[in-house]
C-alpha cells in the first residue's frame, strides 16, 4: 500500500531553490492580482456607477472561492500541490484575459463578467492551500521554523500589497482599467511557467484516499478547539477586511475627490505596514511563542478596526491601515503556521482547503454586504458594523487560543483501507 506520507525534497540546497522559486511566483501573480484589486472594482464602478453592482461581480469570485473550496478539498489532496498550482495559474491567466477583451467588443453585460469572476476565484481555495501545505515538506514542522517560512512567502504577498495598488492606482489613470487587466492576466502566465520548471514533481506527492477526505477534513476542524475557534474568528476577520477593502474604491470615488492613485494608496498603506509587520515576526518569536504573537496581533488589529468610525479624512485613513496592516502582518505567519502544524499530514491540503474557503466565504458576505450599504448607509455606520466584527472575530480567537493551548492535536484519520497499530 502506498504511503501517506509526503515525500520531501532532498536535504541541501534543493529546498532553498524550490522556495525561491515559489516566492518569486507568489511575487509574479501577486502582483497582477494586486493590479486587479484596484483595476476590477475601478472598471465596474465606472462602467455602472453602482457600488452595489460593484460589490456583487467582486463578490461572485469569492463565491466560486467558498464553493469550489469545499467541493475542491479532496481534488487538492489527490492532486498534489504542484499540480493545482500550475493548473490554477495557467486557467486564471486566460480568464482574467477576457475581462478586457470581451469588453472590447462589447460582449461583456454583468452577468457575464460575474461568471468570469466566479470561473476566477474557483481555483483560490486550493491553490493558496497547496501552497500552505508544500511548506512543511521544504523546511520540516517546527512552529518557529514554520512561521518564518510563512513569514518569507507572506512578506513576498505583502511587498506587492505594498507597491501593486499605488502603481495600480497610476497606470489605470494613464492606460486605463483594461490594460491593467492584461498585466493581471500575463502575471500568472508568468509564474505558472516558473513553477513547471522551477517546482519538482517529487515535492509533496498527493496524498491518496480520497472519499473521506472532505469528511476527515471537516472533522479535524471541528474536534481541535483551536482550529474550530480561529475558523471561525476567520470567517468573521475576512469579513471585515474584504468589506473595508471594497470601501476604498468606493471612498476613492464617490467621497474623497474621484482619484484612483487615492484607491491605489490607501490599499498600499495597508500593504506597507503588512510588510513591515511580516519582517518582524522573525524578531518578534525570539519574544513570544507563536500562538501568543498571533493573538497578540489579532487583539491589536481589533483596536485598529475600532478607530475607524472616527471621521478619519484620507490621510487617517491611510494611517488606521498602515497600523492594521503592520499587526496583521505580525499576526499572520504565526497562525498560519500553528494552524497548519495542529493538522495530521495526511490532510493538511483537504482541511486547509476547507478552512480557506470558510474565510472566504466570510469574504463573500462582505463585499456583497460593503457594496450595498455604501449605497444606504453613511460610511462611519458602515465602519462602527466592521468594528463590531472585529471585536467578536478577536474574541473566537481569544477563546481558541486558550482552550487549545493544552489540548493534543486530534490524531491523523486513517487511511481507507489501512490496519489499525
Amino acid at each position: 500500500m502506498a504511503s501517506t506520507r509526503p515525500h520531501t525534497v532532498p536535504p541541501g540546497p534543493a529546498p532553498r531553490r524550490v522556495l525561491r522559486t515559489v516566492l518569486v511566483a507568489e511575487i509574479l501573480s501577486m502582483t497582477g492580482s494586486q493590479l486587479s484589486a484596484i483595476a476590477m472594482p475601478w472598471f465596474v464602478l465606472e462602467t455602472t456607477g453602482s457600488s452595489g453592482a460593484m460589490g456583487r461581480v467582486m463578490a461572485a469570485q469569492m463565491i466560486a472561492v467558498a464553493v469550489f473550496g469545499v467541493m475542491g478539498a479532496s481534488l487538492a489532496g489527490r492532486l498534489g500541490p504542484r499540480r493545482v498550482m500550475l493548473v490554477a495559474d495557467c486557467t486564471r491567466g486566460p480568464l482574467v484575459a477576457l475581462v478586457p477583451l470581451l469588453h472590447h467588443f462589447g460582449l461583456l453585460p454583468l452577468p457575464v463578467f460575474m461568471l468570469l469572476l466566479f470561473a476566477v476565484g474557483s481555483f483560490y481555495a486550493p491553490y493558496t492551500a497547496s501552497q500552505q501545505s508544500l511548506l512543511p515538506a521544504l523546511v520540516g514542522d517546527d512552529e518557529a521554523r514554520l512561521s518564518r517560512a510563512n513569514a518569507m512567502l507572506q512578506g513576498a504577498t505583502r511587498f506587492t500589497v505594498l507597491l501593486g495598488p499605488p502603481v495600480a492606482g497610476l497606470l489605470i489613470a494613464w492606460l486605463g482599467a483594461s490594460a491593467v487587466l492584461s498585466l493581471d492576466a500575463a502575471s500568472y502566465l508568468v509564474s505558472a511557467f516558473l513553477l513547471r520548471r522551477g517546482l519538482p514533481p517529487g515535492v509533496a506527492l498527493p496524498v491518496r484516499a480520497a472519499r473521506h477526505r472532505l469528511r476527515d477534513a471537516l472533522r479535524t476542524v471541528r474536534r481541535d478547539r483551536l482550529l474550530g475557534n480561529w475558523t471561525i474568528a476567520q470567517v468573521l476577520g475576512e469579513t471585515t477586511w474584504q468589506a473595508l477593502f471594497a470601501m476604498l474604491p468606493v471612498l476613492a470615488l464617490l467621497h474623497y475627490g474621484g482619484s484612483s492613485a487615492l484607491a491605489g494608496l490607501l490599499l498600499g498603506a495597508f500593504g506597507g505596514g503588512a510588510l513591515l509587520g511580516t519582517l518582524l515576526v522573525g524578531r518578534a518569536l525570539r519574544r513570544l511563542s507563536a500562538t501568543r504573537l498571533a493573538t497578540c496581533g489579532r487583539l491589536g488589529q481589533t483596536a485598529a478596526f475600532a478607530v475607524l468610525p472616527l471621521p478619519l479624512g484620507p490621510a487617517g485613513l491611510a494611517a488606521v491601515l498602515a497600523v492594521a496592516g503592520l499587526l496583521n502582518g505580525l499576526s499572520n505567519a504565526p497562525m498560519v503556521a500553528v494552524r497548519t502544524s495542529r493538522i495530521p499530514v495526511a490532510l493538511r491540503p483537504a482541511t486547509l482547503t476547507v478552512i480557506a474557503a470558510a474565510g472566504l466565504t466570510g469574504g463573500t458576505l462582505g463585499l456583497v454586504g460593503a457594496g450595498t450599504a455604501a449605497e444606504t448607509l453613511p460610511v462611519s455606520t458602515v465602519f462602527t458594523v466592521l468594528a463590531a466584527l472585529q471585536v467578536l472575530a478577536g474574541a473566537f480567537f481569544v477563546v481558541g487560543a486558550v482552550r487549545g493551548r493544552d489540548a493534543p492535536a486530534p490524531a491523523a484519520a486513517p487511511a481507507p483501507g489501512a490496519s489499525p497499530p
